[in-house]
């Protein structure tokens, strides 16, 4: 099944996974009710967790691992 990214560095993304949650890169995104349109199709959203891919007040050391 292919997902919908919203939010965060993969916003727009369409990925294959389901569950509670997917990953993509370093980040983790979390399933909605919502549903998006994307190439022809509807498909779940998951929102974008905020995770290592958002600066959390570490300067220089906020990147993904």
């Amino acid at each position: 099944m292919d997902v919908l990214l919203r939010g965060g560095p993969g916003d727009g993304q369409v990925v294959p996974g389901g569950g509670e949650s997917v990953l993509w890169r370093a980040c983790r995104y979390e399933i909605t009710r919502e549903y998006g349109r994307r190439q022809g199709r509807d498909l779940r959203v998951y929102r974008h967790c905020a995770d290592c891919c958002e600066p959390h007040g570490r300067g220089a050391e906020d990147r993904c691992e």
